[in-house]
C-alpha cells in the first residue's frame, strides 16, 4: 500500500512536467540518468507521428511506472513497479479496465488476477502462486453474478468446484483431488 501512495504522490508532482525523451536517458545497473544525474520525472517515447506511445515515471533514477498508449492516445496498460511486485492494469479501447494482475519481479504471476467484461462487471477472479492457479478461483456471468467457483492447488483442481445458474442456484458440485473428480 505504501508503494501505491508514494506512486500517486510522485504522479501529482510530475504531472505538470512534459518530461524528456526516453532516448535521452542513459542507463547503468538499473538506474537511469539524464545529464549525468539520476533522473526524476517523466520520460516519453514517441512514434514517427510524434504521438506519445510510452510514458515512464522515474524517481532518483528508478522507474516507478510505465504507461503504454495506442496510436490514438488511448491507454493500453499501466505497470507500477514495487520493491517485490509489479501491478499491471490493462484497458479496453474505451478506457474501461480489462484486467488487473500482480506479478513478481521475474514477471511470474503471484497474487490476484481479476478480469472484467466491457460493461465493467467482474469476469473472473483468479489467484496465482508461482505462476500457477492456487486458492479460490471465481468466474462470473456478464451481469456480475457468480457462474462457478473452484478450489485450486498448484494449478490443479483440489477441493470443491461449484457451478451455478444465472439465478444463483447451485447446479452441480464436484469434489476434486489432485485434478481428478472423486465425488459428484
Amino acid at each position: 500500500m505504501r508503494e501505491i501512495i508514494y506512486f500517486f504522490i510522485l504522479i501529482t508532482a510530475f504531472s505538470c512536467s512534459s518530461g524528456v525523451l526516453y532516448s535521452e536517458l542513459t542507463h547503468a545497473d538499473g538506474v537511469s540518468f539524464y545529464n549525468e544525474k539520476k533522473y526524476s520525472g517523466l520520460a516519453v517515447e514517441k512514434d514517427k507521428f510524434d504521438n506519445i506511445r510510452v510514458e515512464k515515471l522515474y524517481s532518483e533514477g528508478i522507474n516507478l511506472s510505465t504507461k503504454l498508449f495506442d496510436s490514438k492516445g488511448n491507454i493500453e496498460s499501466e505497470w507500477i513497479y514495487g520493491n517485490s511486485r509489479i501491478f499491471v492494469t490493462r484497458f479496453f479501447n474505451s478506457g474501461i479496465v480489462e484486467s488487473k494482475e500482480v506479478f513478481d519481479r521475474s514477471l511470474v504471476r503471484n497474487g490476484a488476477s481479476i478480469s472484467f467484461y466491457r460493461n465493467g462487471k467482474k469476469k473472473s477472479e483468479w489467484n496465482f502462486k508461482n505462476g500457477l492457479r492456487d486458492g479460490i478461483q471465481k468466474n462470473y456471468f456478464a451481469d456480475g453474478k457468480l457462474s462457478d467457483e473452484r478450489e485450486m492447488s498448484n494449478g490443479n483442481e483440489n477441493g470443491f468446484t461449484r457451478i451455478y445458474n444465472r439465478e444463483g442456484e447451485l447446479l452441480k458440485e464436484i469434489f476434486f483431488r489432485n485434478g481428478i473428480a472423486t465425488k459428484i
